[in-house]
């Protein structure tokens, strides 16, 4: 009973495995020098130290707040730079390519804002690798063009067999809403309604109708606005 309910919450199964790494890569550095062996930076071991300690950390709150998936993209991110400082550029690679994955699959980088975060961390991650020489630098940016494409190409094509694929209409009746949730709903995918007319409509609180949004969007297995309305194109309210 347990293993299912791990099992239905793949972020909750991601971080047990996320926190067994990074125990597992604690002790090898302890007792060997693992994760700076081939560092040529300064305090490389403490930076190894402190990132794998703010990863479990992270790794161990994603169990408990699942459905915060920035929690867990950040523990991946400070690891790969972590790795990246210390000169493991393919551990770094290997993370960077599972991150796209999610942030993909996640629809995470849909915003304009977030892409720029994104791409910004990114520039980063090329600034550490040059100290390790233009052999590496090059090959980093050659390996991570090449693997993002390859997922990129392989994530349209799943969008366009799930776009092509028959599908059930949606049912509200289906989901746990009360009737302020619905009609935020419909005013949203039908006037494009902001949550402060939201507020003013229902006479509530802003915050009420975030927690209200933030309900709709764990009930339906989307993630924002965007997704809503997509989701209810065509629905007769």
């Amino acid at each position: 009973m347990i293993l299912k309910k791990i099992l239905n919450k793949p972020f909750r199964l991601m971080a047990i495995i996320g926190c067994l790494y990074i125990l597992i890569t604690m002790l090898l550095d302890i007792f060997t020098d693992f994760s700076y062996e081939q560092s040529i930076m300064p305090f490389s071991k403490t930076v190894s130290y402190i990132s794998e300690v703010l990863t479990f950390i992270l790794c161990s709150l994603t169990f408990f707040l699942y459905n915060k998936h920035n929690i867990y993209y950040c523990a991946l991110e400070i690891l790969t730079l972590s790795n990246l400082y210390n000169g493991r550029i393919y551990a770094a690679l290997l993370l960077t390519s599972i991150l796209f994955i999610l942030l993909l699959f996640d629809n995470r980088l849909a915003s304009k804002l977030r892409l720029v975060i994104y791409l910004s961390i990114e520039f980063i991650k090329l600034i550490l690798i040059i100290p390790y020489g233009a052999k590496n630098f090059f090959e980093y940016i050659g390996i991570s063009l090449f693997s993002l494409c390859t997922i990129g190409c392989i994530n349209l094509l799943f969008r366009h067999a799930y776009d092509k694929k028959d599908s059930a209409p949606v049912r509200l009746e289906d989901y746990r809403l009360s009737e302020r949730q619905k009609d935020c709903i419909k005013e949203i995918v039908v006037n494009n309604t902001t949550i402060k007319a939201l507020a003013i409509n229902h006479n509530v609180s802003e915050s009420a109708i975030k927690k209200d949004l933030s309900h709709i969007y764990t009930s339906l297995g989307i993630t924002g606005k965007a997704d809503l309305k997509a989701l209810f194109i065509g629905y007769k309210f």
